[in-house]
């Protein structure tokens, strides 16, 4: 050792630095601990996966930003689903494995819409439910509508629609996450305006709200949806008649404006 306290050899000559370690990629287990997950900056709208990383259970590759806590439920979606890829691709295997992957996507997409960010853009794909609109928020108007009208028993979800024509209506779509079936309720865009009173959105959430609890029925080979009991009680609405003549009146200038991509 010199002066300087800097290690030398026998020659005199200052030892090179070593190669500073590659930096190790982070990594988390599903919640049984056999699935591994890695994060590649590259990917964004794709997932991988490969056999054998502990005792034949796969390891998964995953966008980067999926890495956060809030994807929790979305990785371990992913874990069942590359579970399933890596066995025999049986035809039950394969629907299995399809529905999978497209209630993956969607809850990315939900809980990238609800971190305000932009849905990954995919053909065909379940648009996110998105309740909270320019002017209006939608959860506010349901649970309103539920307390005062259903006692709170309505079990459904509601977001804007993604239409551009004026309908409103009523779907069923599968939980991400359970798999299981829900009532979904969309709303005609034309709603969330300036110029639209609360009144009228409560109308309107109020009627589709009616056709979970009123299902269409079938009698003499027509299926009728908006029948008698329908229509007595859609009239029950405190305001009927204001967010009819509303939606009668200004609600298809709304939609006009909608489809020349005008302000409303």
């Amino acid at each position: 050792m010199n002066l300087f306290g800097v290690q030398l050899d026998l020659f005199g000559a200052q030892p090179q630095p070593e190669n500073p370690k590659e930096e190790v990629k982070e990594t988390h287990l599903d919640s049984t601990g056999v699935v591994r997950f890695k994060y590649n900056p590259l990917l964004k709208k794709s997932i991988r996966c490969k056999a054998g990383f502990l005792f034949g259970h796969p390891e998964v590759q995953l966008p980067a930003y999926m890495k956060g806590p809030e994807f929790a439920e979305a990785r371990e979606l992913a874990a069942e689903w590359a579970e399933h890829a890596i066995r025999r691709k049986t035809a039950k295997n394969k629907a299995v494995i399809k529905d999978l992957v497209s209630r993956f996507w969607t809850l990315v997409d939900q809980i990238l819409v609800d971190n305000g960010e932009s849905p990954i853009s995919s053909k065909g794909r379940v648009p996110p439910i998105c309740p909270q609109g320019k002017y209006h928020n939608l959860d506010k108007v349901l649970e309103a509508i539920n307390e005062t009208y259903f006692e709170n028993k309505l079990t459904c979800r509601i977001t804007w629609s993604n239409r551009v024509g004026g309908l409103s209506f009523h779907s069923i779509r599968k939980d991400p996450i359970t798999g299981e079936d829900f009532h979904l309720i969309s709303i005609s865009k034309g709603y969330d305006a300036a110029n639209c009173p609360l009144y009228a959105i409560a109308g309107v959430v109020y009627h589709e709200c009616l056709h979970i609890v009123i299902p269409p029925v079938e009698s003499n080979g027509r299926r009728i949806v908006h029948g008698c009991n329908f229509r007595k009680q859609e009239k029950l609405y405190i305001y009927f008649e204001e967010w009819t003549k509303w939606h009668k009146e200004v609600l298809p200038r709304n939609i006009r404006c909608l489809r020349k991509h005008k302000p409303i």
